[in-house]
């Protein structure tokens, strides 16, 4: 399997590194960047209005100067059905922030592929009459090649097809441990999530997972990263991620990549 161009990265606050390919997961979408040229925002299920304070947060970063004339695509194919007061909230937002970050979109792609709930975020968008342009989709290939991204479009598919494939406990641990500095217990996770630690351990065993996968996964992200942005050794990285050894790191990532952390961050440096 090719090594990914798009790293996964905790906060939002990483889109403002130097240009790279980015994203970061919450409960019911993922944003996106290709570099400083384009943004997108993936949905999925049925966002509610603590999900939508956050993406007015990911709005927010589309709308900094840092990326004016970047394009934008909003993917709602996976939108099962609308919460009506989160989307009057989005709607609010997007209302009174639309003098800002318009200017900032060159053009803006809706994908969806019907249905009520698509409807109404596509009548949403009619609605506002952003200044920018904004063009409906039905076919992905075509709304990537709209916004200038044809070259992300494979990878972030299977992106997005994984993330839609892995239950929906799983992505808010993934989530919250992203969210967790330093050694994480399975209190501080259920805490996290609003939910006692045994409801915790049970649905994540139905979901055929377990915290210490979940952590080994965390662990995995975080040493990509580092192998990605430091010339740190792999002693460095396994003392700054909390591994108990370079070794485990090595075993790590030969069981999920096939290759050594070596090998790995040589194969992201030639991208």
């Amino acid at each position: 399997m090719p090594a990914r161009s798009f790293n996964r990265v905790p906060k939002l606050e990483a889109f403002f590194g130097p240009p790279a390919r980015r994203y970061v997961v919450h409960r019911s979408f993922v944003y996106w960047q290709a570099e400083r040229r384009a943004f997108g925002n993936m949905m999925w299920g049925r966002p509610n209005e603590n999900d939508v304070i956050e993406m007015c947060a990911a709005h927010e970063v589309g709308a900094d100067p840092l990326f004016s004339g970047h394009t934008s695509l909003v993917d709602i194919r996976a939108l099962e059905a609308v919460d009506l007061l989160a989307f009057e909230r989005l709607l609010a937002y997007l209302h009174k922030r639309r003098d800002v970050w318009s200017p900032n979109v060159s053009r803006q792609v809706v994908l969806h592929a019907g249905g009520y709930a698509q409807a109404f975020v596509v009548g949403m968008f009619e609605f506002l009459r952003p200044g920018h342009q904004v063009l409906f989709f039905d076919e992905p290939r075509g709304a990537f090649e709209a916004i200038g991204a044809s070259d992300v479009f494979e990878e972030l598919e299977s992106v997005r097809q994984e993330l839609l494939n892995i239950p929906e406990i799983v992505r808010r641990v993934q989530s919250a441990l992203e969210a967790m500095p330093g050694k994480v217990t399975a209190a501080g996770v259920a805490r996290a999530l609003g939910m006692s630690t045994r409801s915790l351990q049970r649905r994540l065993n139905d979901a055929k997972s377990s915290l210490r996968i979940e952590r080994q996964r965390r662990l995995l992200r975080q040493c990509e990263r580092m192998l990605e942005s430091t010339e740190l050794d792999l002693d460095a990285i396994a003392r700054q991620v909390g591994a108990s050894s370079s070794s485990h790191l090595i075993a790590l990532f030969r069981a999920h990549h096939g290759m050594t952390p070596g090998a790995f961050r040589a194969s992201r440096r030639r991208l």
